[in-house]
Parts: C-alpha cells; structure tokens; sequence
C-alpha cells in the first residue's frame, strides 16, 4: 500500500496528463474570477499582458514578484502563448505554480511551443477551448488560436473570430489575442489569412490586436495602418504591458525590470 502511494507522486510518462483539482479549467475559473469583480461599463479597466514564459522560470519569478510589488491592484493578466517550451505537463504545470502566486487571475491563449508532443491535449484538460472570448467592464477579450502549422493548417478560425468580432460591437473595446501576429508565414498568410485577419481586425475597430511569439517588444501599424500591433517581449526580458482603459481612452505603459 506504501509503495503504491508513492509512485501516485511520480510521472510514468512525459506524455501523461494526470491533473490536480485547480490545474484544470483554468482559463474559465479564471473568467469567473474576473466576472465575480462585477467592473462596470463605466470602471476603469487595468490589465496586463505578458508572453512567452517557456522555460524562463527564474525570470517568471521575477516578473511576478514585480506584478505583484507595483501593479497588484490590476484586475487580470493575459498571457501571449508559448506557456511551455515543449509542451510537456511538467512544464505546464511549474508555470502555473509561479502565475498562480500573481494577485490577479490570469488567462492564456495557446502558442506554438504549447502545441507540440502532446500539448494539445494538455493545454486543452488544462486551460480548455483553444479558441474563447470573455469580456470587462465594456470591453471584449477574444483570444485566437493562430498556430497554422501545429494545427495543420486549420486554425486561424477566421469565420469563428468574425462572429465573436460581431457581437463585439456592442462594447466599446475590443482586444484580439493570439500568439503569432498576422503578417507570418507560420499564420497562414500565404493562404490569405493574414490579409483576411488585417480586414476583419479593422472592419470592426479593434482597439488593440496583441501578441507574442517574436520575443521582442514591437508595436506596428500593419496592412491598412488604422489597427495597432503590439508584442509582448518574451519574460526572459525581465518586461511587461500594463493596460488603462478609461472610457474611450486606452493606454498602455512598457515596464522594463531592472535586473
């Protein structure tokens, strides 16, 4: 009987999912949490976003401790993909551990790492749908799977992100996140979905269209230049992205950590 209980405490396989009661659904309790605040339309929203935490556990440490010490009082952090670097529930599960010291809840979409060996599949038991929205105050959140060749060629889910664009109008933002930005290869842009994503981004007056994967802070003007871009850098950075939405004013402070 000894033995038994102690091998419930080892993996058998890098490739098994065996989760906890809090390592699943992650995302939607974490929604929950951000609806228990009840923010109005007429709130002040602040939020942060983050990106590419793969691996990078002592500068995880760091950014968080640092989120917590000067921006505590956020009320929820977004994180840009590219949670792991090879997929693996070991990997996963660390990264947790460190967000889950934040004061804030927190949301991840899937990246491109995240969808290696078996990752899917843990990304999916872990944090769920590959694509949701949720909203705040007035604003909506809608994060994308934009990981073309992890997903054979089948995501993004062009015609999915329209309808969740549609019945964003009635709010007065809208943000879109999803790990690799529109104008990549590894996007599908050569089967029209970069150019596609750009036309429906700016149909629809999206406030910020965010992303990661490229490790570096870069806020641009892609295709018709009325939408901004911005890029989280990696956490290896030791930075982050600190969002004020006040009515119909958005802005946002680039924090770079001193090491």
């Amino acid at each position: 009987m000894l033995i038994l209980q102690a091998c419930e405490k080892f993996e058998y396989s890098p490739y098994e999912v065996r989760l906890n009661d809090d390592e699943k659904n992650i995302n939607q309790r974490n929604i929950q949490r951000i609806k228990d605040l009840s923010i109005t339309p007429t709130d002040q929203i602040k939020f942060i976003l983050i990106s590419d935490s793969q691996g990078f556990y002592a500068d995880n440490e760091k950014v968080v401790n640092h989120i917590n010490r000067h921006h505590g009082e956020a009320h929820f952090l977004l994180l840009g993909g590219d949670i792991t670097d090879f997929g693996l529930l070991k990997e996963h599960r660390l990264i947790h551990q460190q967000l889950s010291k934040l004061k804030m809840p927190y949301v991840a979409v899937i990246g491109n790492h995240d969808g290696t060996n078996n990752g899917k599949v843990v990304y999916k038991r872990m944090y769920g749908a590959f694509d949701f929205s949720f909203t705040a105050g007035d604003s909506k959140f809608i994060l994308l799977n934009t990981n073309y060749l992890e997903f054979d060629r089948k995501v993004p889910d062009l015609e999915w992100l329209e309808e969740e664009l549609k019945d964003g109008q009635q709010y007065n933002h809208i943000f879109v996140l999803s790990h690799i930005y529109p104008i990549l290869y590894e996007f599908g842009r050569d089967e029209g979905k970069g150019e596609l994503y750009g036309k429906l981004v700016s149909k629809y007056n999206v406030s910020f269209s965010l992303h990661g994967h490229r490790h570096a802070y870069n806020l641009f003007y892609p295709f018709d230049g009325s939408i901004p871009y911005l890029i989280s850098g990696a956490t290896e950075r030791l930075e982050y992205i600190v969002f004020t939405v006040n009515g119909d004013n958005i802005t946002f402070e680039r924090i770079q950590i001193n090491s």
